[in-house]
């Protein structure tokens, strides 16, 4: 498995506020936002970083209270979640079709943190007017 990307997720009561920081001290831009969930980007696109609040949305449903989640972004979730099952690892959620543009497994590593291992697919129409860029 090859992985594109790691994106951190860190849940927080008050996403506006990372955002803020971000944007206004390290030049970073918001290329999504729902206002319970945001993703930044940095000027030069090489780091990326999103805050969510914790909660039963749906866009929220695999995250827990926990602050950080590792998420993966690869080729192909679904021959990622094989060859990571046949290697031993189990998951909480297989792959799953999410609406904000990801179909995405997760997973949990012996410290706690969640792994979310995914592949970008279309967002939905609800989701659309989120996108930034």
């Amino acid at each position: 498995m090859k992985i594109k990307k790691n994106v951190p997720l860190v849940c927080t009561a008050d996403p506006a506020i990372a955002q803020a920081y971000y944007e206004r001290h390290f030049g970073f831009r918001t290329i999504f936002d729902s206002g319970n969930f945001v993703v930044l980007r940095s000027a030069d696109g090489a780091i990326e970083m999103s805050f969510t609040k914790p909660g039963k949305e749906e866009m929220m449903t695999p995250y827990n209270s926990k602050s950080l989640v590792f998420c993966f972004e690869v080729d192909d979730v679904d021959a990622s979640y094989r060859a990571l099952c046949n290697s031993g690892l189990t998951f909480v959620q297989p792959p799953t079709d999410n609406s904000w543009g990801d179909r995405s497994a997760i997973t949990v590593d012996p410290l706690g943190i969640q792994v979310y291992v995914y592949s970008s697919i279309p967002v939905s129409d609800r989701f659309k007017a989120f996108v930034k860029e």
